[in-house]
């Protein structure tokens, strides 16, 4: 029946519709399986086309898709409050698309889902264009996944499988097709040696011919029906990742490794007549099948996770979720004997033609350990899903079910596989049950074989088969589509058309081909940009500290505008100026860049010092024998912020390639506890590589890196400098945090190892970064002693140990907006580089001092002796250091004026070669002249000079004289 229903929503503009045939529903019995949908369909299809009772009347309808809504209404109904029926998108758990006849499409929808013993139903639907069907079942996934997402409190079970799962970073190698789902322990050796000999094939043919591709080699390539291929095929066209070979065995028990020709999906696909998404409504929005891929290029390193049920292979680069299997399709796993760095597992793989086959995939770990805890965690998981799937007391299907005769005989006519699924578990609970699910299958099976019997009689006679078969009606005898009838041709006459009709169908048909290429191409474009928006807005999701007035808006964008931004060097004093002012939040990102570049013009690192100059998608490549702290810590960096929240989502796999490169790049530091923030708060501003640019300039030219080595001797310094600081210039505190024996690496080594992003606000931090990239790591000290003598007071009036530390940790990091401007403006106008070289030397010489230390004594007199002379040493060492300084500015000035002294000679110098050059061009014009004047015109000017000299001497003596 039509309901109605009086709501003040309309239906919105940018909602889709589609105008559609609804042929009718029906319910699904829970004892039913995948063989038997297509037959439900043809069933509900031969009962509207006949007019016959059920519960719903083929009708015309149009199709509103309102997120998280599906409703169907009446086509001649203009009103979308007045509808036939209407259910949420996300409670749709499977699609049916016939491929005898794809205008015909269904999809089963469950009304609690939740409960597995709920009903469910099947809608069918008829379009008129058969190609409308695939954007039709497009529009509605698009449609369940906003739901998804907006939904606030996601499953729990999902979420647990999800996130309570272990990760291992692997080399993905290729896969096999083997004959037997056990293979011997020798299967992953050999998968790799044949992986070489093709390797070595394909590097001899492209040495031959020239071309990348090997056409002629022994074994065959899955290009298109591979989803980690298509991950993988835009990077030199990886051949040994998608390499098939099927092993078959010999009577002696070898295995021969041959070239197959069957090609397959690595996500299995449904036996025919049935279109299935296999995770669609499954898995949370949040998981990262959804997260927005980004622009790097792809490599063959992946991440395998271990869930609770399944295998997931996820692509760093892809930011996609390329591989999925569940438990139950892996029949074994094994590790190499020789290779015992490569490991791999054998699943059931199905292809659309022919019996379902088996696949081995194989992949390679950083080291042998590592392969011993995946299989072992592969173990565990096997071990734990088994004993969940046997605690939920499933009763079998009994043998004798006719339910079951009906499964296999559905399978022998469409030709499916034979392996037994069921949409639902069947539950015998009671004998009354039994005896009904008999009576009734009973009397379906034998009319289904009859009807069987005649489907064949009747193709055995050219003609179609009955309306039960799931094989596409014709639509002559079909009363229902007689809309639908093609049109007649052209020249009025039906069913006849000129060449020239055909010729301007053909032209018709290309142009329009044409446009909807380029109509999605714009699209894509579109999307893509909005998207990349969207994640622009994702992360710079964040209160600005000091916001930018519009001069110094304009000033930055002056400067980054700026043709020789990278080659010349500006004044120092008007950058520092520029940045104290302000910088502007979407433009902080290229300002970075731009001081980072300032900073390398002033100052060259010795080439001892420079970082590698291996490129980043060169080291993305390759395994890091790192990742289990990169992984852990990936959910541990900014954990609130939306970027980083999702669970391996684009800004944690992004977060992981940037600390991974560097871990690959650094091989003396690797990772460490706090580089997280560093690169996670680069991320949010830049890309990947312009992060990992930054993030070598922070380490290596501003000596960052110093503080995160193994021994952390920097760390220590840079502790023992902070606690002279205090003594120095607030010593009340210094003297309070002493008698409760509270030592600066309590609360301040967080704040140095991850430049205080890891406790207090975005913004504030962004704002140091802006200071540390002008002035370097010694806005770290200034910042920490404004943060300290701003609640000088309040830290005072704390009297123990603990709730000195608490407020230190938990009251400090939240600070007001106002706080933080006042703490920026005044770690602006701080200047304590002298103070902290003075303090990093005075603590070598006490290390030196502690080595060199003779063996305690108990003569009190010597003591006093080395104390006094200790003191000595410091007043010397002071004295000393103001030299040492006043020395440096003495050769700093004397270096500013020899430069300038070299200038002048320089400019000098190309005087003298100026003038020279003139005068030798004014000897030659005089020259000339001389040539072109007559013998009596040169006497005349001979005797000239000779008066002119005369008069000159003359002139001269008379002033020498008295």
């Amino acid at each position: 029946c039509v309901l109605i229903i009086n709501t003040a929503k309309k239906h919105p503009t940018s909602d889709k519709r589609f105008a559609l045939w609804y042929m009718g529903w029906s319910s699904l019995d829970r004892r039913s399986t995948l063989p038997m949908l297509p037959w439900l369909v043809a069933e509900i299809r031969r009962k509207s086309e006949k007019n016959e009772s059920g519960p719903a009347q083929a009708r015309e309808v149009q199709l509103y898709l309102s997120p998280p809504l599906i409703r169907c209404v009446p086509a001649n109904s203009s009103n979308p409050s007045v509808f036939i029926f209407e259910h949420k998108a996300q409670f749709i758990s499977r699609f049916i698309h016939n491929s005898h006849d794809l205008s015909y499409f269904a999809y089963l929808i469950r009304s609690q889902p939740d409960n597995p013993e709920s009903e469910m139903a099947c809608h069918v639907f008829k379009a008129c264009d058969p190609n409308q069907v695939p954007e039709v079942i497009s529009s509605i996934r698009q449609v369940s996944k906003a739901a998804l997402k907006e939904e606030s409190k996601p499953r729990q079970d999902s979420d647990e499988s999800f996130y309570n799962s272990q990760k291992f970073e692997v080399l993905y190698c290729g896969k096999v097709t083997v004959n037997h789902k056990k293979a011997p322990s020798t299967l992953v050796d050999d998968c790799i040696d044949k992986f070489r000999q093709h390797e070595i094939e394909r590097k001899r043919l492209r040495l031959l011919n020239g071309q990348r591709s090997s056409t002629e080699a022994p074994v065959e390539f899955i290009m298109g029906d591979d989803p980690l291929s298509s991950s993988l095929c835009k990077v030199d066209e990886l051949e040994t990742n998608l390499i098939e070979e099927e092993l078959s065995e010999k009577g002696n028990g070898k295995l021969d490794l041959t070239s197959s020709s069957n090609t397959g999906s690595l996500l299995g696909v449904f036996p025919e007549c049935i279109l299935e998404d296999s995770d669609f409504g499954e898995r949370h929005a949040s998981e990262p099948n959804n997260v927005q891929p980004s622009d790097a290029d792809k490599n063959r390193t992946m991440l395998f996770q271990v869930g609770r049920f399944e295998v997931n292979l996820i692509s760093p680069d892809t930011k996609s979720v390329v591989l999925e299997k569940n438990f139950k399709e892996i029949s074994s796993c094994s590790q190499g004997v020789k290779q015992t760095d490569h490991f791999g597992f054998i699943c059931r793989d199905v292809v659309e033609s022919g019996p379902a086959q088996y696949v081995c995939y194989v992949f390679q770990c950083a080291s042998e350990s590592l392969v011993d805890e995946v299989m072992l965690t592969l173990k565990q998981a096997f071990t734990t899903a088994a004993a969940l799937q046997s605690s939920k007391n499933q009763i079998e299907l009994c043998e004798a079910c006719p339910m079951h005769d009906l499964h296999k005989l559905c399978e022998r006519i469409e030709g499916t596989a034979t392996s037994f699924h069921q949409l639902t578990h069947p539950t015998h609970p009671t004998f009354s049950t039994i005896f009904q699910c008999v009576s009734l299958s009973i009397s379906q099976a034998f009319f289904d074989i009859l009807v069987c019997i005649c489907c064949f009689a009747d193709h055995m006679d050219g003609r179609e088969l009955l309306p039960l078969s799931p094989r596409a009606l014709n639509q002559d005898q079909n009363p229902q589509v007689s809309p639908l009838t093609p049109e007649q041709g052209f020249g009025g006459e039906k069913g006849r058309r000129s060449p020239a009709d055909y010729r301007a169908l053909w032209k018709k048909a290309i142009h329009q081909q044409i446009l909807l290429i380029r109509m999605e191409k714009e699209n894509q474009r579109l999307e893509a940009s909005r998207d990349e928006l969207h994640i622009r807005k994702m992360k710079l999701d964040y209160q600005e500290v000091c916001q930018c007035s519009k001069e110094v808006q304009a000033l930055w964008d002056r400067k980054l505008s700026s043709p020789c931004r990278t080659k010349v060097q500006w004044d120092k004093e008007e950058i520092h100026c520029a940045v104290c002012q302000g910088v502007p939040k979407s433009r902080r990102g290229e300002v970075w860049l731009l001081l980072s570049q300032q900073y390398r013009l002033r100052h060259r690192l010795p080439q001892r010092q420079q970082p590698p100059e291996t490129p980043y998608q060169d080291l993305l490549k390759q395994l890091t024998a790192q990742q289990h702290a990169i992984l852990v810590d990936l959910g541990r960096t900014f954990p609130t912020h939306q970027y980083f929240s999702t669970q391996l989502g684009a800004g944690q796999l992004s977060l992981y390639n940037l600390l991974k490169a560097y871990s690959l790049l650094d091989t003396e530091v690797g990772y460490c506890q706090g580089i997280s923030f560093v690169a996670g708060l680069l991320l949010l501003h830049m890309s990947e590589e312009q992060a990992f640019d930054t993030l070598k300039f922070l380490m290596y030219d501003l000596g960052i890196r110093r503080q995160y080595r193994p021994d952390m001797i920097s760390l220590q310094i840079q502790m023992y400098q902070l606690s002279r600081l205090l003594h120095d210039y607030h010593r009340n505190l210094y003297t309070h945090l002493e008698e409760h024996e509270i030592c600066p690496s309590l609360y301040a080594a967080p704040w140095f190892l991850t430049l205080f992003a890891s406790q207090f606000q975005l913004g504030f931090v962004a704002r140091i970064f802006d200071l540390l990239f002008v002035q370097g790591t010694e806005v770290i000290f200034k910042v920490a002693l404004c943060l300290l003598s701003s609640h000088e007071g309040e830290i005072l009036e704390c009297d123990g140990f603990e709730s000195i530390v608490d407020y230190l940790k938990s009251t400090i990091p939240t600070l007001t907006h106002s706080q933080m401007e006042e703490t920026i403006t005044k770690a602006t106008e701080m200047d304590i580089s002298k103070q902290l070289h003075a303090y990093e030397v005075e603590y070598h010489v006490l290390q030196d001092e502690l080595s060199d230390a003779p063996p305690p004594s108990e003569d009190s007199d010597r003591l006093d002796k080395l104390e006094k002379a200790n003191a000595q040493l410091k007043k010397q060492n002071m004295d000393l250091l103001e030299k040492l300084q006043a020395a440096r500015l003495k050769i700093q000035t004397l270096e500013g004026s020899m430069e300038s002294f070299l200038s002048r000679e320089s400019k000098m110098k190309h005087l003298i070669r100026s003038l020279e050059q003139e005068k030798a061009s004014n000897q030659k014009t005089i020259e000339r002249m001389r040539s072109s004047l007559p013998s009596d015109a040169m006497a005349e000017v001979e005797m000239t000079q000779l008066k002119s000299s005369t008069n000159g001497k003359a002139k001269e003596t008379a002033c020498k004289k008295p």
